[in-house]
């Protein structure tokens, strides 16, 4: 064993998304800490793009401006998912993400905040550099996580860039160390799942995406023609774009892809357009959860124990969502006068709450992504054939052909699909059936695109919440059950009149539980684990037009409501 170099109260590994925020609420907390990143600054390639509304309010509450992640947002006007053969063709269907008024009410009657698009690599400078503002964060990036070295894993070794390792002791590390975790694989944490539905090559892209398909309303392309096949992120219609390729494994690999065959597909892909590769990579989809999210005194968040399709954008705010769990019982058990085994019960409720969650989320976005085969059986296409023209052309056979031979047969394999493409796009009885048919299929992934109940509604059905959580209604996926039930997020209601609150949630402080009381103060708390307990009377506040919130809320007069920290119901009486 390793005595330690230096100590701090907690140890976060990883300063993604997940990580940064975990310092930015410790911060909150008051709780110093060291945030160490292996890289030697934030990711280079957009990666993440969907920050949902919940994790717009959790930013809110941790004292990051909103007002500035919004204008973060490159593709303001973006509302439309494409489908087309090719990016210069006429769209085969769309979905079109603004058209239902219902959906885009309720956002705006449920929240002050909405979903919107962040390239990861803006949000991570933006959190970074406010993290990087505290007196309680010691952040250090080019610094790689070596091992634990103490029995107890209260103690780390640390290495620098410049070959010098440390070793920091902590009371608590928070491993924010990504898909792969070290972290996770030394403590044998299993993910539970499929670990490789698909493969795909990423490619960064400087290009006028605006331009090669003549209009800027669209997020998300799907390009079905065999030549340019996979998806384009829009991350700037006018200067950065994504374009996911899929690899048919085991027929083809990485290696397959050179720079020169990367610019010839993107030549295809964006015609004319001037094309700049910023970023190449290969990305692995899976579909898992890990079977623990706690190992003693460490705490697994983010991707480290769960792992996503990206059909429904859910990763990265799965992650905000385990940190703003976490980190107040974290400053609990640090700062609070609870008994051990009243904090360890508080600590173990991370687990028990946060895994049903993410196996919820892990769940829908491996459903979407099956659903998405829809699309092309609408088509009349076959999705299980997708890898036969890869294992034909990277077959031994062929491969010994000369290339002219090879490409001739390679149009004859693919010449099928290109027919039922031209069909599709037809202004005939038979393309009109097609299209039809695909306008049927899109409107079947609205759970892809529209998940406000999926993000809002949420319920914490056991650990740290009334016994009575059970029976707390829940909401679908794409449709939020309002409800100020035990584990639910309490709701929003707007105010009037309170200076600096637009929000009953303005009122909630991320270092105290609330006390909403209507005309009550023979108030019997329960254990609040020493955190602190702030008074609210609901019958002080008014909303706009000076409705009564305990009304509005369904409370009974006299009633009351304990929300914790992170903004879910405790208890109601």
């Amino acid at each position: 064993m390793s005595e330690p170099n230096e100590r701090t109260p907690v140890l976060v590994v990883g300063a993604g998304p997940t990580g940064l925020l975990a310092s930015i609420l410790l911060s909150k907390q008051e709780i110093p800490h060291v945030l160490v990143e292996q890289r030697a600054e934030t990711v280079g390639a957009p990666a993440a793009h969907v920050i949902n509304t919940r994790t717009m309010e959790i930013y809110r509450q941790a004292g990051i401006d909103v007002a500035a992640l919004y204008a973060l947002n490159h593709h303001p006007l973006a509302r439309l998912v494409t489908w087309k053969s090719g990016l210069e063709r006429d769209p085969i269907g769309t979905f079109d993400m603004a058209a239902n008024r219902d959906a885009l009410l309720a956002q705006s009657r449920f929240s002050t905040e909405h979903t919107t698009n962040i390239s990861q690599h803006l949000l991570e400078d933006y959190l970074k550099s406010h993290a990087e503002k505290s007196a309680f964060a010691d952040i250090r990036f080019g610094v790689e996580w070596m091992g634990f070295a103490s029995d107890d894993k209260q103690a780390s070794r640390l290495r620098g860039s410049d070959g010098q390792e440390v070793v920091v002791g902590y009371q608590y590390l928070l491993a924010a160390d990504g898909a792969g975790s070290p972290i996770a694989r030394t403590l044998d944490i299993r993910k539970v799942g499929p670990d490789a539905i698909a493969t795909f090559l990423n490619l960064t892209c400087e290009v006028d995406v605006a331009q090669a398909s003549g209009e800027d309303a669209t997020l998300l392309y799907w390009l079905l023609d065999p030549d340019v096949q996979g998806t384009i992120i829009v991350h700037d219609p006018h200067g950065l774009a994504v374009y996911m390729r899929p690899i048919a494994v085991p027929y083809e690999s990485i290696d397959d892809y050179d720079d020169a065959r990367c610019e010839r597909i993107l030549k295809q892909v964006f015609g004319d357009q001037p094309c700049r590769i910023r970023h190449k990579g290969v990305w692995k989809m899976t579909a898992q959860v890990a079977d623990r999210f706690r190992d003693g005194p460490v705490f697994l968040i983010g991707d480290s124990i769960h792992r996503f399709p990206p059909t429904g954008g859910l990763g990265l705010n799965t992650g905000a969502g385990d940190v703003h769990n976490l980190v107040w019982k974290l400053a609990a058990a640090l700062k609070g006068d609870a008994s051990a085994e009243q904090i360890e019960a508080l600590l173990d409720s991370y687990e028990i709450e946060r895994r049903p969650v993410a196996q919820r989320n892990c769940d829908v976005s491996r459903r979407n992504n099956e659903k998405m085969t829809e699309v092309v059986r609408a088509l009349g296409l076959d999705p299980a054939k997708a890898g036969l023209l890869a294992k034909t052309m990277n077959s031994r056979l062929v491969k010994v052909l000369p290339q002219s031979v090879q490409d001739k047969l390679r149009a004859v394999l693919i010449r099928p699909v290109k027919s039922q493409l031209r069909d599709a796009q037809g202004h005939d009885d038979k393309g009109r059936g097609i299209r039809a048919r695909v306008v049927a299929a899109i409107d079947n992934q609205r759970e892809h695109f529209s998940s406000l109940g999926l993000d809002l509604g949420y319920v914490y059905r056991e650990g740290c919440v009334a016994a009575n959580a059970g029976d707390t209604p829940g909401s679908e996926v794409t449709t939020y059950t309002e409800t100020v039930g035990a584990g639910a997020r309490f709701p929003h209601r707007p105010l009037s009149g309170v200076e600096q609150a637009q929000s009953l949630h303005d009122l909630f402080d991320y270092t105290s539980f609330t006390l909403l009381s209507s005309g009550n103060t023979e108030v019997d708390l329960p254990e609040t684990f020493g955190v602190g307990v702030s008074v609210v009377d609901l019958d002080e506040l008014r909303g706009p037009g000076e409705r009564n919130l305990v009304e509005s809320l369904g409370l009974p007069s006299n009633g009351w409501v304990l929300v914790r920290p992170d903004g879910h119901v405790m208890l109601v009486s």
